[in-house]
């Protein structure tokens, strides 16, 4: 993560290297990747409920449920946080069969989680973090968006689909944060 922030940094230290600081930020860190943004649904009644301890024991709890998840469907765990889950896929449709098989193993505690999923051109760093527009609109249907048990995907990971995919999707119309783009319930 130093050299990358370095490399940040350096961007408001000289702007007339921008071009070149860039180019040079996405040949070391550049990826094309599936992003999936899992979180817990329910956290300020809970808390307010039951007590932090309480929770912070629910969301250990489904970390050790889905964290296998990740790598048994050939993604990357990048972090965890707080009640949310970030993990990257080179595949779209291992990303939605992990999120499918998530949604299941938290659904069987009694859990509920929402899921979203985006797939573009992010910066991952390490596998320690990752930015880019793919993560925002993950996270804005993960978090913001997609209600209790419900996965959304963006038309980008629909349109990386095979043809012959078994999954029944539903569009949505989303607008949130000035952004609008359709999206698709995973049935």
């Amino acid at each position: 993560m130093n050299i990358f922030f370095s490399l940040i940094d350096q961007l408001n230290d000289q702007p007339e290297q921008k071009a070149a600081l860039e180019a040079s930020l996405w040949q070391q860190y550049g990826a094309q990747k599936a992003i999936l943004a899992l979180d817990m649904s329910g956290f300020s009644l809970m808390v307010r409920r039951d007590g932090i301890v309480a929770y912070l024991a629910k969301i250990r709890r489904m970390q050790q449920l889905t964290l296998p998840l990740v790598a048994q469907y050939q993604g990357e765990l990048v972090k965890c946080v707080a009640d949310n889950i970030m993990a990257v896929f080179d595949d779209c449709q291992q990303a939605i069969n992990a999120a499918l098989a998530m949604s299941r193993a938290c659904h069987n505690i009694g859990q509920s989680v929402s899921i979203g999923l985006d797939y573009g051109r992010i910066l991952l760093i390490n596998n320690e973090d990752c930015y880019g527009d793919a993560v925002n609109r993950a996270y804005k249907l993960g978090e913001d968006i997609a209600r209790a048990n419900e996965i959304l995907i963006t038309k980008e990971i629909k349109d990386m689909l095979p043809a012959y995919h078994h999954y029944t999707l539903t569009t949505e119309h989303i607008s949130v944060s000035g952004l609008e783009f359709l999206a698709y319930k995973v049935c």
